[in-house]
Order: C-alpha cells, then sequence, then structure tokens
C-alpha cells in the first residue's frame, strides 16, 4: 500500500508539503511527478478521468519514490471511500465539508468500528492482498484526511469541524468558493478576497493545517510564508501544458 505516514508526519512537524493534481488516468504522469521531488500526489476522482482501477496502477507507479499518493474521492460517500482505502491510497480528501457532523461521517468512513464504518475485507489490495494483516492496526495512524472547505458556511463552521479528532487538514477551495459567492474565478474580487482571508485566521486558529491550491512555485512560496503548510500547485496537465508553452515560447 502507499502508507501517508511520512507526509502526516511532515505535517505535524509543520514542514510545507507541495504536491499537485493527477487529472488523467496515466501512470506515467503519476510516476514522473513522483520521481519529481513532490511531496504528494491528489488522483483527482471529483474532477478527473481515474477510475478504482486506474488508482490502483497509478499507486504502483509511486513505488520507489518518496511521494504520496492521496485520492480525492467524487463526494463524502463512505462507498467510495471504502473503495479508495481498498486500493490502498495514503491519504483522502474529501470535497465541500460544510459541517462538524460530516468531518466526523468523513472520518468514521476512514475506520474500522467500533471507531467507524469502514467494512473490512481480508485480501485487499491495501494490505498486499492479504500478506500484511498488521494494516488493520496501522492504517489510522498513518492515514491523511484532508476536508475541503468551499462555502462561506463551510467557514462560518470551521471550528467545529477542525475539533473533529481524525482531521489533519483544512484544505480552501477557492474556484468554489468564488462560485458559491456569485463571483466564479473572480480571486482578486474583495469579497472573495475577504473570504479567504476569513478561512485562513480560522484554520490557524482550529489548530489543523492549512492547505489549499497555487497558481506557481512563487505563489506557493508566498503561501507558506502565511502559514499554509499543504499546497497543491498544479496538476499533470497543466504542467505539462505550461512547460510545452513555456519551450514555444522560448523556440519562437
Amino acid at each position: 500500500m502507499q502508507s501517508g505516514a511520512a507526509l502526516k508526519a511532515k505535517l505535524k512537524a509543520g514542514a510545507p508539503c507541495i504536491g499537485a493534481w493527477i487529472l488523467t488516468a496515466s501512470a506515467d504522469a503519476v510516476e514522473i511527478l513522483g520521481f519529481s521531488g513532490l511531496d504528494f500526489v491528489i488522483l483527482d476522482h471529483e474532477h478527473g478521468l481515474g477510475s478504482i482501477e486506474t488508482a490502483s496502477n497509478q499507486l504502483r507507479a509511486l513505488k520507489g519514490s518518496d511521494c504520496v499518493g492521496m485520492l480525492r474521492v467524487p463526494a463524502n460517500d463512505r462507498i467510495y471511500i471504502k473503495r479508495a482505502l481498498d486500493a490502498g491510497v495514503g491519504g483522502i480528501m474529501i470535497p465541500n465539508v460544510g459541517t462538524a457532523n460530516e468531518a466526523r461521517d468523513a472520518v468514521a468512513a476512514c475506520r474500522y468500528p467500533p471507531r467507524g464504518v469502514r467494512g473490512a475485507f481480508g485480501g485487499m489490495r491495501a494490505m498486499d492482498f492479504g500478506f500484511d494483516p498488521a494494516y488493520y492496526g496501522r492504517i489510522e495512524d498513518e492515514l491523511v484526511i484532508a476536508a475541503q472547505i468551499e462555502s462561506s458556511a463551510a467557514i462560518d463552521n470551521i471550528a467545529g469541524i477542525g475539533a473533529v479528532e481524525g482531521i489533519d487538514v483544512l484544505f480552501i477551495g477557492p474556484r468554489d468558493l468564488s462560485a458559491t459567492l456569485g463571483k466564479l474565478n473572480k480571486f482578486d474580487d474583495p469579497a472573495v478576497a475577504s473570504e479567504i482571508a476569513r478561512a485562513e485566521t480560522a484554520i490557524k486558529a482550529s489548530g489543523r493545517v492549512l492547505g489549499s491550491t497555487a497558481l506557481s512555485g512563487k505563489a506557493a512560496k508566498e503561501m507558506t510564508g502565511r502559514g499554509y503548510g499543504f499546497i497543491v500547485a498544479g496538476s499533470d496537465a497543466v504542467l505539462l501544458g505550461n512547460g510545452v508553452r513555456a519551450m514555444l515560447t522560448d523556440a519562437r
């Protein structure tokens, strides 16, 4: 399986961690990014093209690198979360968590009874198809759980969400947040900027790791100076496209 222990330790130590979205179903893209020096990648099953089957192959591609493979599920759905965990991810991201109860549901989906509701099986990939029975006893300590904050109502509830034991990262989703304000993609709009700042303050006060997206490496560096510890700076598709465009600009 892909252990999230190293990433979890870095986050707890306050070390800024940089990662990328994986929008394609390509294991090769994941392997390249895994050896690039990223701390983590997030297989995006909310907006990306992957399936549980392709996720398994992408996680295999990370073996041999220090990069941790996480997965963003389509919704706060305990069945999909179970399937992702059984595939062997090192972390889970839950979109659009708006209340403490929703955060508790997400954590419960990641834990076996009596602490949660995750269904148990004896031969899934996460436990090396049955050859690693110790998996059951350590997964809860190794798994990174990130909850996305994507609305003003969720910002109002950050203190309660952050108080849920098991949540490691509170991740601001700026695009969906801007959309809920009727200002999609207008990140410089005062109303959007104000809500992002309000979320930052509340997350820092909660004691959870502050996370969000960055449009560039320079933006990521600036964000670490403001207390961000979990930053997604681009995707496989965007990084490839931007690299080609930069080459063409130089060539022409």
